[in-house]
């Protein structure tokens, strides 16, 4: 009861970006060491005399934390920013967080986030429909779903599977994967990308 009056606060722009790749079993323990460069929106550092000096880092490097991620202050990592990191030109003394359209087609667009929902839903592919849809839940969210929450998920993938089988073409570099990708895992993705678009899993109090 106590618990429940306190405020809810977001978690930080990096802690957001390490929860989505550790539920996925996706998160580096690498620790230490220079730098690293992972996926982010293509274009973003594409410079007129010097071409693209994002070069996107490879093997566990990929999924190291965020604190590890290099930053340039002319041009920041832009799903931080997004959360409101700092972009480093200042001194913070605290965060001030805020809720803006933007951090949804971040959390929805973004290719880490997509990558993590598609190796989320791989952890639970081989369950049936609606078990996988509850594991991949509690996995995330860390508590039991409501049934409400199930059916509304249930009815997303019914949607999404139902739409792959039409027009089975979509399945082609599914998230930029390699070769046609499982209907089902395409469906079950598409809702584990909706759970890391939910308040729960965003929050934390």
């Amino acid at each position: 009861t106590y618990y429940a009056r306190g405020p809810k606060l977001r978690l930080s722009a990096e802690e957001i970006r390490d929860q989505a790749l550790f539920v996925s079993n996706l998160l580096s323990e690498k620790k230490y060491g220079p730098g690293v460069m992972p996926p982010q929106p293509e274009g973003i550092w594409e410079h007129a005399y010097l071409g693209n000096l994002w070069k996107e880092s490879k093997g566990e490097d990929r999924y190291r934390r965020a604190i590890y991620t290099y930053l340039k202050r002319t041009s920041p990592y832009p799903s931080l920013i997004s959360f409101d990191a700092g972009s480093r030109e200042v001194c913070l003394v605290r965060r001030s967080p805020s809720n803006t359209p933007l951090q949804a087609l971040v959390t929805l667009n973004d290719p880490v986030f997509l990558e993590a929902a598609y190796k989320l839903a791989a952890l639970s592919a081989e369950l049936p429909k609606r078990e996988a849809i509850k594991n991949m839940y509690e996995t995330a969210v860390y508590q039991e779903i409501d049934i409400e929450v199930l059916d509304l998920l249930e009815g997303l993938f019914n949607e999404a599977y139902q739409d792959f089988g039409q027009s089975p073409e979509k399945l082609n570099n599914f998230f930029n994967r390699e070769g046609e990708v499982d209907q089902k895992q395409a469906a079950l993705t598409v809702v584990g990308n909706a759970i890391m678009n939910l308040d729960e899993f965003l929050t934390h109090g």
